[in-house]
């Protein structure tokens, strides 16, 4: 039977490495931490580029239980940045590449009786060897164990990966599941066991089939299997089966593994992207997986939660993970929720040599590998992102991933016009939408297909960035540059909906990341997100979430402070409004200025952006402020009002979550927003908050922090203890007199994880 243990607590940790570490550890040289881990904890900007570029040592003791003695024993690594060694009771065992791909490595012969001792040397240095690195990357890659290590312990045989490939007919599907061997033993008649069940738990179908395991690794394809009319996976009805697979020999379990995976058909044509047969207008946003203060250190909560972000506060129907492997909980996630995924490689810009090109499609493997039963993923994007063409070796790249996955399409994200198509979809940053005029001055939005790829005719295409970099975006910005970024969002996407020659367009980027002084804004950060690092909204953001069905929400967000002064000329008018009403009326003056409907400028926009233009005052006039109100319907749904004198009245508290795991460590989200006296918000409040917390957690990053206009977010962690309890953050506005804040957290063991503590 298989075992798998969570190796994440209690590591001893040091900024540094030596030789002579691998044989002796004093003990008083290191600190104990718990992973998920970076190597030095950041500021949230202004820090030097290369703060984590170092050798480190990560250690830790290990005691098996008397049980397990003699099994099959793998330790698996699932995001190490940027390479490691690995020792194991002062042996060297593995080196690996790469800082984005799940490693594995099998250490039975290195284990004995007693305690054990694990260490890893990691090198968090850019290597030009190691995809994305070559030159400064506009992103940073930070540097230690940031992702969960477990122990995995089997019998000689175990199913090391299963590729549930499948075949959809006319209400059934073909069950063809590729099963990847690892026996240590003798060869061996056994039996395969194949069991799903639907969401319901209700087993939907069971079937076996007599195996033969040889000695040592091996790809075997059981006959395949048919099953009537299953549910279909879809981003309305994201439906997913709970797979089981055991493997018997001599009447007594071996192995089993338990996965989740769904059914649907792909198909990407030159005039759009079908699922299930449906055609379906991609509508996205690039995420990068990078968090204030610890960089890439975040657990699995906290990654679901990103995917719950895109999906349910900024409706997107896409994304696409730039530009590396991420994290399974991240994907997992967008299975569940129904949200469709580019999967993308590491890379950004530069072609490396030989070592770098095989590590590159050692990457391709490894994320065809692991990821290959998530439903979400609907294409490999395997190209190095904006890279040359180099076409030996991305026929090689295209090549490794159709061996491996031969359903799904591929593709290589290109900023270069005519670039030569080896893959199936043809994919391209367009960024012609700023300062790029015709004699009649309207804007040229996106460029034409046939323009970029320099083809005779119309292939399957899709636009994969656009904004970002040519329109950076603070938090802290005044409303008309917030502003003309949401609608530069809206205009694109507007426009892409109208295309008949593309599968959509995914902008750039969701989340504001760090990244070197290249391509920072001066202080290490890329503002280029429809939200901040901390997951706070823009307006760009509320153009997105206005884009929802009003029977899902109501979204009514005037992109103003209703504030004479804080756009030119001392007038609030013209300003816009993101909402899905049918129309709003606005009251200002004290007096109704009349009814707006949405704009007829943007293109295919479910909900358009309304735009207030008609102003009936003067800047001398007396300022009253005003009332935006929607209507659906002809009924009024929604209603924001604004004070003539607005002043700080409370401090806004909302964490994510209220439960939280202790079995290891677990993080959440906790949004800070300071309001006025009738609930909105004050960006221009430069207020600053003091965090206290009692129980098992702790505060990710420091203690006392500054809004970032108007608002801030901090996670908090447990610290693992395996216990049940209760938590308290305590917030403090300082040099207010709002009341302090409390956040109340409920603690307890997570009976899903298993660990060896």
């Amino acid at each position: 039977m298989r075992n798998i243990f969570n190796l994440n607590n209690h590591w001893l940790f040091k900024d540094s490495f030596s030789p002579e570490d691998v044989q002796a550890c004093d003990s008083s040289e290191y600190q104990q931490i718990n992973l998920p881990h970076i190597v030095k904890e950041l500021p949230y900007n202004c820090f030097g580029q290369t703060e984590c570029a170092m050798c480190s040592t990560y250690l830790k003791r290990l005691r098996l239980p008397e049980e397990y003695r003699g099994k099959h024993s793998i330790l698996e690594f699932n995001g190490v940045m940027a390479q490691y060694q690995l020792y194991v009771n002062g042996q060297f065992v593995q080196s690996h590449k790469g800082g984005y791909s799940r490693s594995r490595v099998e250490v039975s012969s290195y284990l004995h009786s007693g305690e054990n001792t694990i260490l890893l040397m990691v090198d968090s240095h850019e290597d030009k060897d190691i995809p994305p690195f070559g030159k400064p990357i506009d992103f940073l890659t930070y540097g230690g164990i940031y992702r969960d290590v477990n122990l995995i312990l089997t019998d000689t045989a175990w199913m090391e990966d299963v590729l549930f490939r499948y075949a959809l007919e006319e209400n059934a599907v073909v069950l063809k599941p590729e099963i990847h061997f690892d026996n240590a033993g003798e060869a061996f008649d056994g039996e395969m066991i194949v069991l799903l069940k639907g969401e319901d738990g209700v087993c939907a179908k069971q079937y076996s089939r007599t195996v033969t395991i040889p000695s040592g690794r091996q790809i075997l394809s059981p006959e395949p299997e048919k099953m009537a009319a299953p549910a279909l996976w879809d981003i309305d009805h994201p439906y997913l089966y709970t797979v089981e697979m055991r493997l018997i020999k001599d009447g007594v379990e071996m192995d089993e593994v338990e996965f989740k995976t769904g059914f649907r058909t792909i198909a990407c044509r030159p005039e759009g992207f079908y699922l299930n047969g449906r055609q379906v207008k991609l509508v996205g946003l690039n995420r990068h997986q990078d968090y204030p203060y610890v960089g890439y250190a975040m657990p699995k909560r906290v990654q679901q939660r990103d995917a719950q972000i895109l999906y349910s506060e900024l409706h997107v129907n896409t994304v696409r993970t730039s530009h590396y492997i991420q994290s399974e909980d991240f994907i997992a996630e967008c299975d569940k929720l129904g949200l469709l995924v580019v999967s993308e490689i590491p890379g950004w810009g530069v072609i490396g040599g030989d070592e770098f090109k095989r590590v590159s499609h050692q990457d391709i493997r490894d994320m065809i590998t692991v990821q290959y039963n998530h439903p979400s993923i609907f294409i490999w994007s395997i190209r190095i992102n904006e890279s040359d063409d180099c076409d030996e070796f991305y026929a090689e790249s295209n090549a490794i991933a159709k061996g491996l996955d031969p359903d799904r399409p591929t593709t290589g994200v290109r900023c270069i016009t005519g670039s030569k198509l080896l893959e199936d979809v043809y994919t391209f940053n367009d960024f012609i939408h700023f300062n790029h005029l015709l004699r009649n001055d309207k804007e040229v939005v996106l460029q034409a297909q046939q323009a970029v790829t320099g083809l005779q005719y119309k292939v399957p295409y899709l636009v994969s960035e656009f904004c970002g970099h040519i329109y950076p975006t603070r938090p802290t910005d005044g409303v008309q540059r917030q502003t003309q970024h949401a609608l530069i969002h809206a205009s694109v996407q507007g426009k892409s909906l109208e295309r008949k020659d593309a599968m959509g367009a995914i902008g750039w980027c969701a989340f504001d990341y760090h990244t070197h002084g290249d391509n920072g804004s001066g202080d290490k950060i890329c503002y280029h997100g429809v939200m901040s690092a901390f997951r706070t909204p823009k307006y760009a953001a509320h153009f997105y979430r206005s884009q929802v069905d009003p029977k899902t929400e109501i979204v009514l967000e005037p992109a103003t402070l209703l504030a004479r002064g804080e756009p030119d000329d001392g007038m609030v008018i013209p300003f816009v409004v993101f909402t899905n009403c049918d129309y709003i009326e606005v009251e200002l003056y004290g007096k109704n200025i009349g009814r707006f409907y949405p704009s007829l400028n943007y293109g295919g926009l479910k909900h358009p952006p309304v735009i207030v233009d008609n102003n009936p005052g003067t800047w001398r006039d007396t300022w009253l402020a005003g009332t935006v109100i929607g209507f659906i319907g002809g009924k009024e749904v929604a209603r924001r009002t604004y004070s003539p004198d607005a002043y700080l009245q409370d401090l806004e508290v909302r964490p994510d979550d209220l439960e939280l795991h202790t079995t290891v460590t677990d993080a959440t989200r906790i949004v800070c927003r300071f309001c006025d006296q009738l609930g909105n918000a004050l960006p221009l409040y430069n207020g600053i908050l003091q965090i206290e917390t009692a129980g098992d957690v702790a505060v990710i990053g420091p203690t006392t922090v500054a809004t970032v206009g108007g608002s801030i977010a901090f996670w908090v962690k447990t610290i693992p203890s395996a216990q049940t309890g209760e938590a308290t953050v305590t917030i403090t506005a300082a040099n207010t007199n709002i009341p302090a804040k409390i956040v109340r957290l409920a603690l307890s063991p997570d009976p899903m994880t298993q660990t060896l503590d």
